[in-house]
């Protein structure tokens, strides 16, 4: 495959997905400059969305014309992210869990009641781990047990997706004590890179990928969504 290195297309990610996008961009031999977003702010959207469209401010020259965006919409993160002068291209799913499985319904089909883990996900700083740490420090033993099964009391599974970019079993010994003070169980499930890969290829097809043009910015009704009106690729 050709390499792909266009100068005129940039890629903003979340550094949550660092070790799966660049195993992508190894396999797709593709070297786009890449513009990172720190992996802490996807627990709180609108520093997330701050932080978003501060690097697309900043962060781009002028020569960049179209930006791809390894994003989720993180609980509506994305909603107002605007660029006057280039094009932003973003999957359509709620969170980053569907750029692990490959789809939307790969992801809604285990249910409201699944929590999913990553290496970058665990690496983060912010996650249900490092949350568990902070309350034992802060509150002791008994008092954080509660607050930990309070916090989980909607989940019955908790599932590894083996995107093939980190050591499955490290990420499972490093989540299994937290598992069993909570009492849920750990899965391992297989993962799918296949939507960067999409992303990568510049094979946007509608239903699956939203392209904003310059000028414009997301809306919320993006984050409904909907089917687009066909199933058609663009491709720049």
């Amino acid at each position: 495959m050709s390499e792909k290195t266009s100068g005129d297309i940039y890629i903003l990610a979340c550094e949550t997905l660092k070790p799966e996008l660049e195993l992508v961009m190894k396999k797709l031999n593709c070297s786009y400059p890449l513009v990172w977003v720190d992996s802490g702010k996807h627990a709180w959207p609108d520093k997330l969305r701050i932080a978003v469209q501060e690097k697309l401010d900043g962060e781009f020259p002028p020569s960049c014309k179209t930006v791809l965006m390894v994003f989720g919409f993180c609980g509506n993160a994305m909603v107002g992210v605007h660029s006057r002068e280039r094009t932003l291209v973003l999957p359509r799913a709620a969170d980053c869990i569907p750029l692990y499985m490959g789809s939307r319904a790969e992801r809604e089909a285990h249910g409201a009641d699944a929590f999913f883990f990553t290496q970058g996900y665990l690496d983060s700083g912010s996650s249900m781990v490092d949350d568990s740490s902070r309350l034992f420090n802060r509150y002791g033993e008994k008092r954080a047990l509660g607050i930990l099964r309070k916090m989980t009391i909607h989940y019955k599974n908790f599932y590894i997706i083996d995107t093939g970019a980190f050591e499955v079993e490290v990420v499972k010994d490093r989540l299994e004590e937290f598992a069993r003070l909570v009492d849920i169980p750990v899965s391992i499930l297989p993962g799918n890179l296949r939507l960067m890969e999409l992303l990568l290829s510049r094979a946007w097809n509608k239903d699956e990928f939203l392209v904003v043009p310059p000028g414009g910015s997301v809306a919320f009704a993006d984050s409904l969504f909907q089917e687009g009106p066909g199933k058609g690729e663009t491709r720049l």
